[in-house]
Formats: C-alpha cells, structure tokens, sequence
C-alpha cells in the first residue's frame, strides 16, 4: 500500500522518463526505519527530488516502510531472512519475477544494494524478462574477517556482482582500499583494474544540521551503535568499567543497545526528529570500532547536531573528521574521555573545529 494512493494532489497520469529498480540490503529488521540502507536510500530520493520530476523508484522490501514512501515510489514485495549471511545466501528467484510487475515496467537502472545478489538479478532480467538494465550498486558492508565473525562468508559473490555493475558505490576511499587489497588474494591484475574503476567513494550526506546551542545533560556519554562485534562493544564496555572504578559521575546512554550497569541508560525513541534531538543533550559521543568502519551514520548523525566525538585515529574517521581533529584517539581513549568529561575548553575546541567544515557532510 502507498498512502499516496490516498491524496488527492496525486497525478495518476505522471508519466516518468526514468524508472530505478532498487534491491535492498537490510541487516536491521528489528527496525527497519533504523536500518542503515533505509536511510540512505531515503535521503538518495529526497536530494534527487528537490531538483528533478522525472525517476520513478520501484523498491523492493520485506513491508512498507514509511519513510521510503514518497510520491514517486513503489513499494513490491520482497522475502528477506534476516540473519545477515542468511540474507547474503537467499535467492528466491521466482517470488523475485513474480512480484516485479516487469511486463508493465520497464527498468532502466537496477539500483543495487546487495552486490552478492547482483549476478542472479542480472541473469533473471536479461535472460527472462524483456528488460537489460544497467546496474549501479552500493555496498557498505563485505563480509571479510574485520567485521565478521563467522568462517564461510558471501565476498566472492560480492566480487562477482561489482563486476557487473558500471559503478559500486562505496562511502570512503578507506573501504575501497580495503576491498581492492583483499580483492588480490583472488582475483588477476586485469580484475584488480576493473574492479579499481567500478568501485569509487560516494560519501554518505546528513539530512540536517543544527549548530544551536543547548544546555547538554551533565557529563552524558552516547553510544548509539549496534551492540555489535564490529562496533567494538566489548570494548567500550569494559573500557566504562574501568573508568567507573575510578569515578561514578557519567553517564553513557544507549539508542540500540541494552547495557546492565550502574552508569548506563537505552532511550526509548520513536522517530528521527526526536532522536536527532535527543542527540542534542548529549555531551559528547563515543565511537569504538576496532577493525571496520567503512563510515558510520551514527557518528555523523550526532556530528550534524553539533556534538563532538571520540573517534579512532584510523579506519575512515581520519577520512570522515580530517586528521587535525583534536579527539581522534591511538592508545589514550580513556585519557581522552576524562579531559572531555573535566574541560569543557577540551569539548568546545572539537566543536569549533566541526563548525568549519560540517557544511560540507551535505
């Protein structure tokens, strides 16, 4: 259903010169709207929209998510389990053709998320249908021993699915780098090349930013990753621990994860705006990640509110904050956490130096 079936400044003779087919990448379906491609993908439409009438965005998705329901979107079935290499592994190549209308729908792009599916898409449209797309991707997650922790994994699929696209899309230089180093494991020089062209860094935007100041909870420390491996969550937790040892005047709170201790808070959020300005009260913000992150949402989310981070001085942070950001942190994260918690000419000078360039996260 499309609630603007409903509306009565729908114009049902629209005629769209360009129409996208998007395949979806979800790994959060405790909450889909939380889910990182979600929000990308809603803010790929909304930007577009503000300076062209004429794509029309078929998406695919498990139900209806609200916040991809625009005036130029469809919405069509799609089942999806949600065990994130379980998801990689599934293609259920009937209930794919079978839903996607395609003897009324011409696609012109195949707009994919999940390179490990790109391949079999590719095949079923050309080889059964009367469509031949061309693909653009985006992927922001691979399956490789930084950031997961299972042994038989879906990256070659990936591989084989970038290289049928004209352009995978990912969000920082570090994760191309990355890719195309464990590409040579693999594959020949002559694929190394193809797949140096195919894969180029499309940086992830805000939606908002509000540089206002507010008054911030008292020494309030937000978390607001994934309990995860790859978040580092191990990690920060025990590193609270010890730093709660030695004074008890914090207090980190947590959007997606649950933390039983004395120090810790979840927030309980129903929509972005409130989040964003739940964002707002917090003091500062942490981010963990030890081996991957190819970006972080999170990070920028809080970033756009006006509220510093603690970041690792590696992975893509250098990349994301630049490298004269004075709360990237080496071996000192505790050190850095307590001068930000007693100082606030410590806070006020991330601040000050987010201020010159946060324009330019749009």
């Amino acid at each position: 259903m499309n609630i603007f079936d409903f509306a009565t400044e729908k114009d049902y003779d629209k005629e769209y010169q360009y129409k996208i087919l998007v395949y979806p990448n979800i790994t959060y379906m405790r909450d889909l709207e939380k889910d990182s491609y979600v929000v990308v993908l809603r803010n790929v439409i909304k930007e577009l929209n503000k300076f062209r009438d004429d794509i029309h965005w078929t998406i695919m998705s498990p139900i209806d998510i609200k916040s991809l329901t625009f005036e130029n979107t469809t919405q069509i079935p799609i089942s999806l389990p949600s065990y994130p290499n379980a998801m990689r592994c599934h293609f259920n190549y009937n209930e794919i053709k079978n839903n996607l209308r395609w003897k009324q729908t011409d696609y012109d792009v195949l707009y994919s998320h999940l390179p490990e599916h790109t391949l079999q898409l590719k095949n079923l449209l050309v080889n059964d249908t009367n469509i031949d797309p061309k693909v653009v991707g985006y992927c922001h997650w691979y399956e490789v021993d930084e950031n997961t922790n299972y042994s038989e994994r879906m990256l070659l699929h990936n591989y084989n699915g970038m290289l049928r696209m004209e352009e995978c899309g990912v969000n920082s230089i570090w994760l191309k780098e990355l890719i195309l180093e464990k590409a040579k494991d693999i594959f020949s020089k002559q694929i190394i090349s193809k797949l140096d062209k195919i894969i180029q860094p499309h940086y992830l935007g805000i939606d908002k930013i509000n540089e206002s100041i507010v008054v911030t909870k008292d020494k309030a420390i937000i978390f607001n990753h994934r309990d995860n491996y790859y978040t580092g969550w191990s990690w920060f937790v025990d590193r609270m621990d010890e730093l709660y040892k030695q004074r008890q005047d914090f207090t980190v709170y947590t959007t997606l994860a649950d933390l039983d201790r004395p120090y810790a808070k979840k927030v309980t959020i129903s929509d972005r705006n409130e989040y964003l300005n739940f964002i707002r009260s917090m003091h500062f913000g942490v981010g963990t990640f030890q081996k991957y992150s190819a970006w972080s949402i999170s990070t920028t989310d809080s970033l756009s509110m006006g509220v510093p981070y603690i970041l690792p001085n590696k992975l893509c942070y250098p990349e994301m904050v630049g490298k004269d950001y004075p709360l990237l942190y080496d071996n000192d994260f505790l050190d850095k956490i307590e001068k930000v918690l007693d100082d606030d000419a410590v806070r006020d000078k991330a601040v000050k130096y987010l201020k010159k360039d946060i324009d330019s996260f749009k």
